[in-house]
């Protein structure tokens, strides 16, 4: 499996499957958010959380993706995923989705801005990488997303929703979000290669990808 990050909740999630390779994108941003979304990129499978700019640029993606933007279990093209509503605490929905890809559980927890309920965390077991915002404002800051890390134990934890120079909205650094955390084990990559066998056994790893 390979995981790219575009920017905010944005991912690009190549998948291996019998009958081929799977491309997964979640949350295509709007470029009003001040970052540039990629111009070509292709999909089979489309994730979006909520509805707004920095999630809703579903016609940027071509391929015909099939789109879930919808809690509920799906299955398209040998890929499993399950949307859990965890709505934020305005009230305004908010999907966190689970996707089984390679023997593998990835955790893509959206515009959430606050800890998981006992309900949404029963949903969430045995997550293996946990893709959590870490910005503050209207997603979580690094306080609360340090407790969901605790509350979930995944073995690779991939930060999102963060400041980048370009935006528009300020958010706080992936740097202030590991210095939160003290003592982590940490890798900057620009893109995230990994198979089940090769995922952490002991130390959790916090993976940084570049935009």
């Amino acid at each position: 499996m390979q995981i790219l990050w575009h920017g905010l909740s944005s991912f690009e999630i190549k998948a291996k499957t019998p009958n081929g390779d799977i491309t997964i994108v979640t949350d295509p941003y709007q470029n009003t958010t001040g970052l540039r979304f990629p111009r070509t990129l292709s999909a089979e499978l489309l994730l979006r959380t909520h509805d707004a700019d920095d999630a809703n640029n579903v016609g940027a993606i071509t391929g015909e993706p099939y789109l879930i933007d919808l809690a509920g279990e799906f299955e398209v093209k040998n890929i499993f995923v399950f949307g859990v509503s965890a709505p934020l605490k305005s009230k305004e929905q908010n999907l966190i989705f689970v996707i089984e890809a390679e023997g593998m559980r990835i955790a893509h927890l959206g515009a959430l801005d606050r800890a998981l309920t006992d309900e949404e965390l029963q949903r969430m077991n045995n997550v293996d990488i946990l893709m959590v915002p870490v910005g503050g404002g209207r997603v979580m800051d690094a306080k609360v997303a340090s407790e969901v890390i605790s509350q979930v134990e995944p073995r690779v934890v991939i930060p999102m929703t963060h400041g980048l120079p370009t935006m528009k909205e300020k958010l706080a650094s992936v740097d202030d979000f590991c210095k939160s955390l003290g003592a982590c084990r940490r890798e900057d990559l620009g893109k995230y290669k990994v198979k089940r066998k090769d995922l952490p056994e002991e130390d959790m790893l916090i993976v940084t990808l570049n935009k």
